[in-house]
């Protein structure tokens, strides 16, 4: 399976990867602080109630799982794993972390209409904050994934993603 053969890196990709890993060590921290923050508010008994709450925890936890496969891929990327099918999942998992920021937030808003009480709007302010700094993030982890694969391989490893995930017509 030519998808499966190790990739062998040469110094320099690997300190790419390494800056990489940097990134998503940040990204990590972050990701833990906007989870538990949105578990805070789903328990909260001022906002638990709230319209769209399980839908809005379900687009975060997407999040958290886009940042932790493509920290895994990395992760692996220094090992005899390195494949064409592991740049493949790591392109593929970044591109959830986007996708689902967007739903979080029109979610989120979908929430604080619900929620009245002062503690919950606190956190909903504080989630606010959070994603906002996770849009930074991922747009930095997409510039470290154009250092590593090259933009244009990036984006043409996106648009196979897109097309094998698409049902023709």
């Amino acid at each position: 399976m030519p998808d499966a053969l190790p990739i062998t890196l040469s110094e320099e990709e690997q300190r790419r990867l390494l800056d990489w890993w940097k990134t998503m060590e940040l990204a990590h921290d972050l990701v833990k602080r906007l989870t538990s923050l949105v578990s805070e508010l789903r328990l909260h008994r001022e906002s638990s109630h709230a319209d769209g709450m399980i839908l809005f925890y379900r687009a975060v936890s997407e999040i958290s799982y886009g940042y932790a496969g493509v920290r895994g891929g990395v992760r692996r990327a220094f090992t005899k794993e390195y494949s064409k099918a592991l740049q493949l999942n790591m392109v593929m998992c970044l591109s959830f972390a986007p996708k689902f920021s967007v739903d979080a937030k029109v979610l989120l808003e979908r929430v604080a209409k619900g929620v009245s009480g002062p503690n919950a709007l606190r956190l909903i302010q504080m989630i606010r904050e959070t994603l906002k700094e996770s849009d930074e993030i991922i747009n930095e982890l997409k510039e470290k994934a154009h250092m590593v694969f090259g933009k244009d391989s990036f984006k043409e490893i996106q648009d196979n993603v897109i097309q094998d995930m698409t049902l023709p017509l």
